[in-house]
C-alpha cells in the first residue's frame, strides 16, 4: 500500500472519532429528557390515617435551582393525580412560591405579576395549579410553599391505602422554553380505615384530563382564595370541570415524557465519514 494511501485512511479514522465525539458530546449537552429533574417538590404531611367521609389537607412545597448560572423558573404546573374512588381534591390554595421563593443570593422579583388558574377533572381523578411569570425574562430560584390542597375521602370508600400522586408536575425554565421539565415528585398515601389489607390503589394518570376544558373558563383565575373552587367540587367537580379552560400546559404527561431531540449532526457526519473510509479499501 502507499504512503500517500495509508495516511489518508488515518485522516479519516481520526476525523470519524471526532465527528463520533461530537455528536455524543452535543447529546449529553442537548435539552434534557424526561428523567432530567430541575428541581424537587416535597409534601407535608407524607400520610393520613382516615375515615370515609374525612377531609385533610397537606402542604406542597418546591425547590428549584434551576441547570445552570443564568437558570430561573417561569412557571409551574402542579399536577396531583387520585383514585376518584377514595378521594377527591376539593380545594388547591395556591401560595405565593414566585415571590417567597427567593431568599439571600437567589434572584427576587419581589413585584412580579403571576398569572394564575386553578382546574379539577373529579371524573378523571386529577386537578392542577398553573402558574407562570408575566415577564419570564429572568425567571426565580428558590424554596418555598407552592399550594395548600385539601382532600376528601369519599363516604363509600372501601377499607385501602388510597394513593394521590404529584409525578405529572412540571416546571418550565428560562433555558428550555420549549421543554416542561420534571421534578422530582413525592405522593401522599391515605390509610382509610386502616388501610385493609394493605393493597395501595393508584391513580390513573388520565391523559384525557383536562381534555374537555378547551372553551370555557378555568374554575379559579388571578390569585387563588380557594372559596369557588371549594364549592364547585363539593358539589360534583365534573360539572366545575365543563367550565373550565385549558391551561398552556395542557397534556403535561405527554410533553414531559418526551424526550427533546438530541443534536445528530455530529453523528451523521461520522456516519458519512466511515462511508468515505470504507469506499476507499
Amino acid at each position: 500500500m502507499r504512503p500517500g494511501r495509508r495516511s489518508g485512511r488515518a485522516a479519516l479514522a481520526v476525523l470519524v472519532g471526532v465527528a463520533l465525539l461530537v455528536g455524543a458530546v452535543g447529546a449529553l449537552a442537548g435539552p434534557a429528557s424526561a428523567g432530567d429533574t430541575a428541581g424537587a417538590l416535597s409534601v407535608s404531611p407524607e400520610s393520613f390515617d382516615v375515615e370515609p367521609g374525612d377531609t385533610v389537607a397537606f402542604e406542597v412545597a418546591m425547590v428549584n435551582d434551576g441547570e445552570r448560572d443564568d437558570d430561573g423558573v417561569y412557571g409551574l404546573t402542579l399536577r396531583l393525580d387520585y383514585p376518584s374512588e377514595y378521594l377527591t381534591v376539593t380545594e388547591i390554595e395556591s401560595a405565593d412560591w414566585f415571590r417567597e421563593a427567593p431568599s439571600g443570593d437567589d434572584r427576587s422579583q419581589p413585584d412580579v405579576d403571576v398569572s394564575e388558574s386553578v382546574e379539577y377533572d373529579d371524573e378523571r381523578g386529577a386537578a392542577r395549579l398553573s402558574q407562570s411569570l408575566d415577564d419570564p425574562t429572568t425567571g426565580v430560584t428558590g424554596e418555598a410553599v407552592v399550594a395548600t390542597v385539601t382532600v376528601r375521602v369519599e363516604p363509600d370508600a372501601e377499607p385501602a391505602v388510597a394513593e394521590l400522586g404529584t409525578r405529572e408536575t412540571s416546571t418550565d425554565l428560562t433555558s428550555r422554553r420549549d421543554y416542561p421539565q420534571p421534578l422530582a415528585t413525592p405522593s401522599v398515601t391515605f390509610n382509610v380505615s386502616g388501610g385493609g389489607d394493605g393493597e395501595v390503589v393508584t391513580p390513573d394518570y388520565d391523559d384525557a384530563a383536562f381534555a374537555d376544558t378547551d372553551d370555557g373558563e378555568s374554575a379559579s383565575d388571578g390569585d387563588t382564595d380557594g372559596g369557588d373552587a371549594s364549592d364547585g367540587n363539593a358539589s360534583g367537580n365534573t360539572d366545575a370541570n365543563e367550565g373550565e379552560e385549558a391551561n398552556g400546559s395542557d397534556g403535561v404527561g405527554d410533553s414531559t415524557g418526551d424526550e427533546a431531540p438530541a443534536p445528530v449532526g455530529g453523528v451523521l457526519l461520522g456516519v458519512v465519514a466511515a462511508a468515505l473510509l470504507l469506499a476507499r479499501r
